[in-house]
């Protein structure tokens, strides 16, 4: 009986020794993934526009545990100010590159990209007139707070920068939060 214990106990460590080594991995690790979700106020530079809520889904992948690159999609519709009802609907495609240092469980990041905007105007929740697509320039940095080993919290300031569309600058910095799941 003891040495079907012995022979049991060993035959479990073997097996156990490569899921705990695995369980151990740290994220961000080269060629891992991650989705992203966050919500936020858009703050528009153009006093022509009130602050907005936005919204950003991005998916990012890693090159290396430090640098990786993202894609995402983004929402906004500021409206403009002192007519409620009228707004600027704002679609954002973007890739960006992501650069970011690990500091224990908060790791702090940077990075730039560039986006393509869809740009049009809309009146109580309707499109309404002609649209435009510009090209922009965004800026952003923040920090990631793990709560377990591949979910963190993420903070995150961005400035999109996309010059003049529709007589105004639509450009502006937004704040956001959401979460970030690592696989």
């Amino acid at each position: 009986m003891r040495k079907s214990l012995l022979h049991f106990t060993l035959f479990a460590s073997l097996v156990a020794i490569p899921s705990v080594a695995s369980a151990q991995r740290r994220v961000p690790a080269a060629e891992s993934g991650a989705v992203i979700g966050d919500v936020g106020i858009f703050f528009p530079r153009s006093e022509a526009l009130d602050p907005a809520p936005v919204l950003h889904g991005f998916y990012e992948y890693y090159f290396t545990p430090r640098g990786s690159l993202r894609v995402g999609l983004g929402w906004a519709n500021p409206s403009w100010a002192q007519r409620d009802d009228e707004g600027l609907r704002t679609l954002r495609v973007a890739i960006d590159g992501v650069y970011n240092w690990e500091r224990g469980a908060i790791h702090p990041f940077v990075g730039a990209g560039l986006a393509i905007h869809f740009l049009q105007p809309s009146r109580n929740g309707e499109s309404v007139g002609d649209s435009e697509t510009k090209p922009g320039a965004s800026f952003f940095g923040g920090a990631e707070f793990f709560t377990s080993r591949t979910v963190a919290f993420k903070a995150e300031a961005r400035y999109d920068a996309l010059g003049e569309a529709f007589g105004i600058n639509p450009d502006g910095l937004s704040l956001t939060a959401g979460l970030k799941k690592y696989f």
